[in-house]
């Protein structure tokens, strides 16, 4: 006889499961984006190889943010009732992930390059 598990789950559980699930999405076709893209590059396509590219990295960027949805809302519960600095090293992490997911987003697309 199987046991059934009833009861609620937490906004960690339901935000971790889903940005799993976002993230392994966006990465999986994101790869094969890529590889797309590899293959046109060889056949002189590389109009439709850029807009391909593109895609990928908007792909990757929302893989992410659903990765850091996953591990910001834990880290959140770690430090919640901590001290403030634990608070700001928190803040200081998640905004450096942020610009630094940004950045590379708008890098990837040509917008901004180093």
């Amino acid at each position: 006889m199987s046991r059934r598990y009833v009861g609620t789950h937490t906004w960690t559980e339901i935000c971790a499961f889903w940005a799993i699930v976002i993230s392994g999405f966006a990465y999986l076709f994101g790869g094969i984006f890529r590889f797309i893209v590899s293959v046109i590059k060889d056949l002189n396509g590389t109009k439709t190889a850029a807009v391909l590219n593109n895609i990928y990295n908007i792909i990757t960027f929302l893989g992410n943010v659903a990765l850091i949805v996953a591990v910001a809302i834990p880290a959140w519960q770690f430090v919640k009732y901590r001290s403030k600095g634990w608070k700001v090293v928190f803040w200081i992490a998640l905004v450096g992930f942020a610009l630094g997911a940004i950045l590379g987003l708008l890098g990837g697309l040509g917008i901004f390059s180093w």
